[in-house]
């Protein structure tokens, strides 16, 4: 048994004192309420949260309240109509809910599923911390977790709490890149097939994502002004009769790019045989499945690491850093949301100003 009292603070200003009550009842289940307490001070708030707690005790919950408390969802009931009534009713994209679905049948429902909503606590938030996933994979679970428990509270569904999700602590990794020695021997690799050539190309040249690469369409490479319309992205179909469907990128946000000498020249090359860039013989475009493996026979043949697609996105950051351009530039061409993801790649700088020095010196041993 126990009880706490933290004051609320509302946005009108006005504040009130909340009390967490969480007591065995005669029947050998847990309770727990978390409901506003009457007083003025946190004295007379604790003074009535006991009081209360005492009566559970005794008296155990009324009819309408045990009613009530049969009515809240465990959450494996309450995860399906957060995904229809919030990821769904929000239009976020195809990925977004295969994301969300993945992790509640993975991690969440493993740890809280059995758990009514209002029985979630700190511990079990906490069991969820310790298993043995990475810390990217346990603050992003945890972020999610935070959306669906916030949105039971807005819909009324259980009473607003003091549950937090702290984040775990995550190492600081800088991305993997090709240097410029080892992407031109990339493109080299890859010129033998003209799509896969190209495919390159977009990713290393324009920051192009996966399937920004895949989506593209003809009508939005405009060889008059020498720049790309980024405004399409093939992505996983959760729902529907195609396994792959055209959404907007990434963010709902298009954005334009300024095509490289190669790479214009690489897509002039391309036989215009359908709607998008990238096509097979029937003008379908081509799939993610497609790109890895022709990625991957380009990387063998280069001789240089073998990575995702998103590697050459990497290069195209890293190479725009390297060369001077401007941090507000980079996370304008690469569509980044926030300066913190551009930021990433900015280690570069600093590695730079040190090889400055260093052959500063050595210019002076020289003299």
């Amino acid at each position: 048994m126990a009880v706490t009292v933290r004051e609320r603070k509302l946005p009108s200003g006005d504040t009130h004192f909340q009390a967490d009550i969480r007591v065995r009842l005669s029947n050998g289940k847990l309770h727990r309420e978390r409901v506003k307490a009457p007083g003025r001070t946190r004295a007379a708030a604790l003074r009535w949260a006991r009081q209360r707690e005492a009566h559970l005790v005794r008296h155990g919950l009324g009819k309408k309240e045990d009613e009530r408390s049969r009515l809240i969802p465990t959450f494996s009931e309450f995860a399906p109509r957060f995904l229809r009534d919030h990821v769904r009713a929000n239009r976020l994209s195809p990925t977004t809910e295969r994301e969300y679905a993945l992790t509640i049948k993975n991690h969440l429902v493993p740890v809280f599923g059995p758990l009514r909503l209002d029985e979630i606590e700190p511990s079990h938030v906490h069991k969820l911390k310790q298993r043995r996933l990475a810390a990217s994979t346990i603050n992003k679970t945890l972020r999610q977790l935070a959306a669906i428990v916030h949105a039971a509270e807005r819909w009324g569904v259980i009473e607003k709490g003091s549950l937090t999700f702290k984040k775990v602590k995550q190492p600081l990794r800088h991305p993997k890149f090709y240097d410029f020695g080892q992407y031109r021997q990339l493109t080299q690799a890859a010129r033998p097939n003209k799509e896969a050539h190209a495919a390159v190309r977009l990713g290393g040249d324009a920051g192009l994502r996966r399937g920004e690469i895949l989506g593209l369409r003809w009508a939005n490479v405009h060889f008059d002004r020498h720049k790309l319309l980024v405004c399409d992205n093939l992505v996983r179909s959760v729902r529907g009769p195609t396994p792959w469907v055209i959404r907007a990128p990434k963010g709902g946000r298009p954005r334009w790019v300024p095509m490289s000498e190669p790479l214009e020249k690489s897509l002039r090359v391309l036989e215009q045989r359908g709607e998008h860039v990238l096509t097979g013989p029937t003008g379908q475009h081509l799939t993610p499945t497609w790109l890895a493996k022709r990625l991957a026979a380009a990387q063998r043949l280069a001789g240089v690491v073998r990575s995702g697609p998103h590697i050459l996105r990497h290069t195209f950051c890293s190479h725009l850093v390297l060369r001077g351009v401007h941090v507000r530039t980079i996370q304008k061409l690469a569509g980044h949301a926030k300066l913190s993801t551009t930021e990433v790649y900015m280690h570069l700088v600093a590695e730079q100003e040190e090889d400055a020095i260093r052959r500063l010196r050595e210019d002076e041993r020289d003299e």
